[in-house]
């Protein structure tokens, strides 16, 4: 899989040739003002920048300028089809999907591009480190101190990671909206990994999220006759692909 993902992004970035090579914004987290790097020619020549050596790895995100034109008409065709459950839905049901569009409709994504970007992972492997030809933006900052909370809930936003912690703890107390799914949640964690977890009192598996990590609520598919695991597809490759805050 990894192997797979490598030479997808190896691709990407090289298809691009028609583009000054190593041309990157930096921005990093807080900051008002993007920087430019041009003449990297490799990606170490960008993750081994002594200003970023205080960055939090496992949340950063490099994305790649026609990969976001994509990312950002997908995330459109989703709220169309967002649009069209919730016309076709009534009462509690149409505004439940009002609600999660709202969310989906709030987010900033980017064309997230697959690889590991610890220095010391992209300095030791050859595969992992491959030529920077393109257009590209990097967004890095320190480690987060919360998660995030969304779906078909009563409350999201932000809550204060709190280590030991599980997914089924943070949801408690909290209602579903109507055609929420409730023995299941999903976690998208700040490298783009996502995982599925129980967290109904008869299938709950203690899965604590990392700082940073996406708790997702999304909907159910014993309620809704549609095609719920497309869209809850759909909703968990947006969130993936999400510019850090």
């Amino acid at each position: 899989m990894m192997k797979q993902m490598i030479t997808a992004l190896t691709f990407s970035l090289c298809a691009a040739s028609v583009f000054a090579a190593g041309s990157v914004k930096v921005i990093t987290t807080g900051s008002t003002e993007a920087k430019m790097l041009t003449g990297a020619e490799h990606l170490l020549d960008l993750v081994g920048q002594p200003r970023l050596s205080n960055s939090w790895w496992p949340g950063a995100v490099i994305s790649e300028e026609r990969a976001t034109t994509e990312a950002q008409r997908q995330q459109q065709a989703l709220l169309a089809r967002m649009a069209t459950l919730s016309a076709e839905a009534s009462g509690e049901d149409a505004g439940a999907i009002n609600a999660l569009r709202q969310q989906i409709q709030a987010l900033k994504v980017a064309g997230r591009q697959t690889i590991n970007l610890d220095p010391d992972v992209v300095r030791t492997s050859e595969p992992g480190n491959p030529p920077l030809q393109g257009n590209y933006t990097l967004w890095v900052g320190p480690q987060p101190t919360d998660i995030t909370l969304l779906g078909l809930l009563s409350h999201t936003g932000k809550q204060p990671f709190i280590p030991g912690r599980d997914v089924a703890s943070y949801l408690d107390g909290l209602h579903r909206l109507s055609g929420a799914d409730r023995s299941y949640a999903w976690v998208v964690y700040p490298d783009g990994r996502t995982q599925k977890v129980p967290v109904a009192y008869w299938n709950k598996r203690h899965i604590e999220p990392m700082p940073g990590s996406i708790i997702f609520v999304g909907l159910s598919d014993s309620v809704w006759s549609s095609t719920p695991d497309e869209i809850n597809a759909d909703i968990l490759r947006t969130l993936t692909q999400r510019i850090p805050e």
